[in-house]
C-alpha cells in the first residue's frame, strides 16, 4: 500500500511538471517578432523543411521566413553585408545594403528604409559561414509601401542555416 501511494504522488508530481502554460522548446531556427502589438513567429516550413532561411548572394547575407495565421502568409525578411561588424547595432539603410521588410502580399508591405520616413536596427550577432549558422536581433518603424502608414516591429529575433542551395518560401498574401 505504501508503494502505491509513493508511486500516486511521484505521479502527481510528474503531472504538476507538466503544464500548458510551459513554453514550447525553442526551434532550432527561427524568426520571431512583435509587428504592431501582435507577436509574430515564423512557422511555414521552406524547401529546406526548416522555419527560417540564409543565403549569401553578391556578398549579402539575405535571411527570410514566413507565418500563416489568419488565412493570410506574411514574411519578415532581413539583409545585410557578409562584412558586418558583430555585436553592434547598425542603422538600417538600404544604400548600405541593410534592410528590413515585413511583407503582407507579394505587392503590399513595409520597409524600414529611412529614406522613406523607417527607421530601424539590425544586431549580428554570430554569422559562422563555415559553421553555416547567422543569429541576431532586429527593431524597427516600417513605413507601408503604398499607403504610408507605419508599424512598430520589435522584439525581433533570427537564427538560420546558411543554404549555398535555392531554398524557396510561399509568397506572402491571402490564403
Amino acid at each position: 500500500m505504501k508503494t502505491s501511494f509513493h508511486l500516486i504522488l511521484f505521479s502527481i508530481g510528474l503531472l504538476t511538471g507538466c503544464s500548458k502554460s510551459s513554453p514550447a522548446p525553442e526551434p532550432e531556427f527561427y524568426v520571431s517578432a512583435t509587428i504592431g502589438d501582435k507577436e509574430w513567429i515564423a512557422n511555414v516550413n521552406n524547401s529546406q523543411n526548416t522555419p527560417a532561411a540564409a543565403t549569401i548572394s553578391q556578398n549579402l547575407v539575405v535571411v527570410i521566413a514566413a507565418q500563416n495565421a489568419d488565412n493570410a502568409t506574411t514574411a519578415i525578411g532581413v539583409v545585410f553585408p557578409k562584412s558586418i561588424t558583430l555585436n553592434t547595432a547598425v542603422a538600417i539603410d538600404p544604400t548600405q545594403y541593410l534592410a528590413l521588410a515585413y511583407s503582407i502580399s507579394e505587392t503590399e508591405g513595409y520597409s524600414a528604409d529611412p529614406s522613406k520616413g523607417g527607421s530601424g536596427t539590425l544586431t549580428v550577432t554570430r554569422f559562422d559561414e563555415a559553421a553555416g549558422i547567422v543569429e541576431g536581433t532586429f527593431m524597427g518603424e516600417a513605413i507601408h509601401n503604398k499607403n504610408g502608414s507605419r508599424i512598430r516591429i520589435t522584439n525581433g529575433r533570427f537564427r538560420s542555416a546558411i543554404y549555398k542551395t535555392t531554398v524557396t518560401t510561399p509568397p506572402p498574401g491571402k490564403r
